[in-house]
């Protein structure tokens, strides 16, 4: 292994943009509730990460039914506020 190849492992971003195949697959795994919260960034672009099946929000987060038109809408293309969905969260049982 090489040592660049090993720095790019060890800098790889974990988060993957929220989709309509994550929805799909959440909601066919029984996923019922999505919390929504806020990452910090220097950026001028929002990051908020979801997190499936966390039903306990801790201050300023908030927590959606994963079958209501909240969720839907957080599919919706935003050059300003990005919803992402960390790796662990979309590995295969």
């Amino acid at each position: 292994m090489s040592l660049i190849w090993a720095m790019e492992n060890e800098f790889k971003n974990p988060y993957v943009l929220f989709n309509q195949e994550i929805l799909k697959d959440w909601k066919e795994n029984g996923v019922k509730y999505i919390k929504v919260v806020e990452l910090e960034s220097d950026l001028a672009v929002k990051f908020f990460e979801l997190i499936p099946d966390s039903e306990i929000p801790d201050t300023a987060e908030t927590i959606y039914s994963i079958h209501s038109e909240d969720v839907s809408e957080l599919l919706e293309i935003n050059r300003h506020v990005k919803f992402l969905v960390h790796e662990i969260y979309l590995e295969e049982d």
